[in-house]
């Protein structure tokens, strides 16, 4: 924690033991605390004032296994790239057997949307949902590098799409052909690819 944010939390708190934590204004005193540390993300990402869990601050859960969360996870249940990303590139899982999208393929392909240079993606490195259960978000610094290859650089990962064709074959994705491949993913799940089984408009999800 950041020291402004040491102290807008130890306002908060002050506030708090002096009046009840139903009142308004202990609520509004949490509230404030955090839209003046992080504006753009207590905006954007309403909830508890300080939601957001970094992979550092869990002792267990998904969080802490390198991967990154699915988009879907993030993004309502829409398996697409969210603002502020782009797909960057892709691998495969050749040996899927689970119960989600692309059981009937036998295939799965993963599809890395990186944060766009630039761009900053609110509340940085966290879990998903604030959740140390749930796998990590704008965390990783990786890029396979099939798709999009007229954007320079490499930045994290924000987040992965999952398709049951090949990235290259879909002309919306911009991705070429080279395949990588990485069968420990293969178990990976989450309840929204479940239901996820329709083309997005420009999204890249099946």
């Amino acid at each position: 924690m950041s020291f402004t944010q040491r102290i807008a939390d130890g306002a908060a708190r002050l506030l708090e033991r002096r009046t009840s934590r139903r009142t308004a204004l202990s609520r509004a005193a949490v509230a404030g605390a955090a839209f003046a540390v992080a504006p753009i993300r207590y905006l954007i990402k309403p909830g508890t004032a300080w939601a957001v869990i970094s992979p550092g601050d869990c002792s267990s859960g998904l969080c802490t296994d390198g991967y990154s969360a699915f988009c879907c996870q993030i993004e309502g249940g829409y398996n697409r790239c969210p603002p502020g990303a782009y797909v960057a590139g892709w691998w495969m899982c050749t040996s899927y057997t689970g119960p989600g999208i692309c059981h009937s393929d036998g295939v799965r392909y993963y599809v890395d949307c990186n944060r766009l240079p630039g761009a900053v993606f609110p509340g940085g490195c966290q879990c998903a949902n604030g959740n140390c259960n749930e796998r990590r978000v704008d965390c990783n610094q990786f890029r396979y590098g099939q798709c999009n290859t007229q954007i320079n650089g490499i930045t994290e990962v924000v987040c992965r799409l999952v398709v049951c064709q090949n990235p290259s074959t879909l002309p919306e994705l911009n991705c070429n052909g080279t395949v990588a491949v990485d069968n420990s993913v293969c178990d990976h799940q989450a309840s929204c690819l479940k239901t996820t089984a329709t083309q997005l408009p420009g999204g890249g999800g099946l």
